[in-house]
């Protein structure tokens, strides 16, 4: 606003920022900025290894290090795509002296960040995040509530339209109940709010298989919450583990391979209680930052601007 009223305006201001008063034009990744940037000196003990889109459906794939919680330091490494084979053969560009400091790698589930991992820092532990861990069972116990709900619905349309849906004691149907539980049964129950907790119980009563399977979910998370060594957790994982295959229920076939192929990057979490929560923020950060930009129109002067803030 005060450009514009002295005769200049935003547009004009960014470009003399760009081309005169920055350092863009003798940048010295310049040349490769839209396809990586590396900072080695940023590389520390512990890493966070994610993915982001910066605009049109690109993704790039961050490296980011835990001990600079966000600000500048942050940002060790971005790389465009995805791919293992393209964004490890960039990230050992790092001196490998910089890549054996680092002892924990957090990622999601993706198989590629983990061979990534595998291939590029081969002194790290990997450790899978525990929230991708616990959302991939949140994620089967929502369908096994959309599968009830769809079930119900299929019967109310076959049903004679004159029959009155039944109401339960809070004053909804059994649909409108299943149709609004579905954070209720991602919350612990210290959580929950009086009609939510009337709305479970109603729930609970009629599907206890919706029960059982919401305990499970509160007793993963206590597992990850408790502060016990790898040992202890891996013999209270295998319990759960047996509990959830006892299910028989074929919603929890992704939980079951999940556990089966990726149990001790999943247990390295209670090494050093290592998660990518710091990732998922430094995220927000850079959608934010987009969104202050009003997207991105040139990509190798926002990856610059990107890298004045976070590296």
């Amino acid at each position: 606003m005060l450009g514009e009223r002295n005769g200049v305006n935003g547009q004009t201001l960014r470009k003399q920022y760009k081309e005169k008063l920055s350092d863009y034009r003798s940048w010295d990744q310049l040349e490769h900025a839209e396809e990586y940037v590396l900072f080695p000196d940023n590389i520390g003990r512990d890493m966070s290894l994610d993915e982001t889109c910066l605009s049109n459906g690109d993704v790039y794939t961050i490296l980011t290090n835990k001990a600079a919680h966000g600000r500048k330091g942050a940002l060790a490494a971005m790389v465009k795509g995805v791919s293992s084979e393209v964004v490890s053969s960039l990230l050992k560009k790092i001196p490998l002296k910089k890549r054996l400091e680092v002892k924990t790698v957090t990622t999601d589930l993706s198989s590629a960040m983990m061979l990534t991992v595998r291939t590029t820092f081969p002194a790290a532990k990997l450790v899978n995040d525990r929230f991708h861990v616990q959302q991939v069972y949140n994620e089967a116990v929502d369908e096994i509530r959309i599968d009830i709900r769809r079930q119900l619905i299929a019967e109310d349309n076959s049903r004679d339209k004159s029959e009155t849906p039944i109401t339960y004691s809070n004053g909804e149907t059994m649909r409108q109940i299943l149709a609004r539980s579905k954070h209720t049964l991602m919350m612990s129950q210290n959580k929950w709010t009086d009609i939510q907790r009337h709305r479970a119980n109603i729930l609970f009563k009629h599907y206890p298989i919706l029960k059982t399977a919401y305990h499970l979910a509160m007793e993963l998370r206590q597992i990850f919450n408790a502060k016990i060594s790898p040992t202890k957790a891996m013999g209270r994982m295998n319990k759960w583990y047996q509990k959830v295959m006892a299910l028989g229920y074929n919603n929890f076939r992704s939980v079951i391979k999940t556990f089966k192929n990726h149990a001790q990057t999943i247990l390295n979490y209670f090494r050093r209680r290592a998660t990518n929560a710091s990732a998922e923020a430094f995220n927000s950060k850079v959608k934010i930052f987009r969104s202050q930009m009003r997207g991105v129109t040139d990509r190798d002067f926002f990856i610059f601007r990107l890298v004045k803030l976070y590296a």
